[in-house]
């Protein structure tokens, strides 16, 4: 069995809320770092010195784009002890391990599941993700609840040190992602996944979390859900250069971390993929199909513990890749977003239990 993940609560302006989240969390913020700056040197072929140059002119693009998110990094920075450019770098994980490959590596994480209003049984939307990643990035995940002054309160799940990724607000916006690799991915400098996803999360209505992805200056490749508590969700699968739409059919969404879109396929936007991920999708599609109408969120979370085609299944057993480091689900989540509630299991599901998460002040 995993441990339930920390749940931090944080509320201030955004350096506060950042020093709060690094003081709090500081030791899983080290375990950030001392993972992915040894990563960045095997897998990107950086230095030390090299990853954090990159690290400043990512910083550069932060700033620009968003202030307050900046403010909330350098709050991370101090709160933890930690230097400002070695917690940008890990905010540009994907970036700097991906974003220079030229999709020549394929993506080996996540399957995300939408069952919307039509589909499932109380007229709700339900969300659910397995998180696949590198095994030893469990032991720094956290839970956030986040009252920042002037955006909406929200509810988001992290690797320690990081400002964004999975969870939703009290607008009812929710965002989750997959990776995805593209031809299009040629070192670009320009807005990193978790400050695009935290944007998203502070929208207040469904076309700003839209424009926030899709007039953004993009540094890599990315698949993100976005969806409302009122019954909509669209797939963006996104390149630096191009943004390609996958909608629902018959209530019912499934992505993994290949191009799903006819238009990006036929432009041949990347041709290397892992076999899993040409069934995990199809899979979940399998399990929920035979119950359109009546999909509950038990449901949802027996599909994020189907082990067809372990080790490489929805729910991701421990194991190597060749050529890369060992992999599992690290995390699995469900967002009732009718209800406001993100149930969250430590690892594989199979393996732990959903613990419910509301937004601060529920």
């Amino acid at each position: 069995m995993f441990a339930p993940f920390p749940v931090i609560s944080i509320e201030g302006d955004p350096h506060e809320c950042g020093r709060q989240h690094g003081s709090a969390a500081a030791d899983r913020v080290a375990k950030t770092i001392e993972f992915y700056l040894p990563s960045f040197v095997r897998q990107a072929k950086l230095t030390l010195d090299e990853v954090r140059e990159r690290a400043r002119g990512y910083g550069a693009q932060i700033e620009q784009i968003d202030a307050d998110i900046m403010q909330e990094l350098k709050g991370i920075a101090a709160g933890a002890r930690q230097k400002l450019e070695d917690v940008i770098a890990v905010n540009c994980r994907t970036e700097i391990l991906y974003g220079s490959l030229g999709g020549k590596e394929p993506a080996t994480e996540c399957t995300t599941i939408v069952a919307l209003p039509e589909a499932t049984r109380d007229g709700g939307i339900l969300v659910g993700k397995n998180w696949d990643w590198r095994n030893q990035t469990v032991e720094s995940v956290v839970v956030l609840r986040i009252r920042q002054h002037g955006k909406p309160a929200l509810a988001m799940i992290v690797e320690a040190g990081m400002v964004g990724r999975d969870g939703f607000n009290e607008d009812g916006v929710m965002v989750c992602g997959n990776l995805l690799v593209s031809n299009d991915d040629r070192g670009q400098v320009g807005v990193p996944i978790p400050i695009l996803r935290r944007r998203i999360l502070h929208s207040r209505r469904y076309y700003e979390a839209i424009d926030a992805l899709v007039r953004a200056r993009r540094g890599a490749s990315g698949n993100y859900v976005i969806a409302h508590r009122d019954g909509v969700a669209i797939d963006f699968e996104t390149t630096p250069e191009n943004v390609y739409t996958v909608y629902p059919e018959r209530g019912l969404l499934a992505h993994a971390n290949h191009f799903q879109s006819q238009v990006a396929q036929i432009t041949g936007v990347t041709k290397y993929y892992t076999g899993d991920t040409l069934y995990r999708d199809f899979r979940a599609r399998q399990l929920l199909e035979p119950k359109i109408g009546s999909i509950t969120l038990d449901d949802i979370k027996s599909v994020l513990r189907d082990q067809f085609g372990a080790p490489r299944a929805i729910c991701r057993t421990p194991h190597d890749y060749p050529g890369q480091e060992p992999t599992m689900t690290i995390a699995s989540l469900v967002f009732d977003l009718k209800q406001e509630v993100m149930h969250v299991a430590a690892g594989q599901p199979t393996e732990s239990e959903y613990q419910p998460v509301t937004l601060p002040g529920k």
